[in-house]
C-alpha cells in the first residue's frame, strides 16, 4: 500500500511520480521514468494516471461538469413538425428527425 502524506499548497499541486516505461510529455518538459514532478491533479489526464502516481494526497473530488445527470428535453426543429432529443449536455441522442410521439417514446426507453 502506497503511503502518501497531507500537504496543501496554495496553488493546488502536488508531488507525482512517473512510474511506466517511456518518457511523458508535460507543459512542455519531458518526465522521465522514476522522476517526480508537482501539478495540480486536473493538469493530469485520466489516461495516464496508470503510469503516473501521486505522492501526496489526492484532495477530494468536487462535482465535476461530467457528472450532470442526464435529463432529455425535446428541442423542435426549424419546420415540419419534427424534433431532437437533447440530452443533459446539451448533445442530440437521436441521428434523424422524429416525430413528436417517436421522441417522446425515445425519452421514455432512455430513462
Amino acid at each position: 500500500m502506497k503511503r502518501t502524506k497531507k500537504i496543501k499548497r496554495e496553488d493546488g499541486s502536488i508531488k507525482w511520480k512517473k512510474v511506466g516505461k517511456g518518457s511523458h510529455r508535460f507543459k512542455g518538459r519531458i518526465i522521465k521514468p522514476g522522476q517526480t514532478f508537482m501539478a495540480r491533479p486536473d493538469e493530469i489526464s485520466e489516461t495516464f494516471r496508470d503510469v503516473i502516481h501521486p505522492l501526496d494526497e489526492l484532495p477530494e473530488e468536487v462535482d465535476s461538469p461530467s457528472s450532470v445527470p442526464s435529463a432529455y428535453t425535446l428541442k423542435a426543429r426549424a419546420s415540419g413538425g419534427y424534433f431532437d432529443v437533447i440530452d443533459g449536455k446539451g448533445k442530440v441522442v437521436n441521428e434523424k428527425a422524429l416525430r413528436r410521439e417517436a421522441a417522446l417514446k425515445l425519452i421514455k426507453t432512455l430513462e
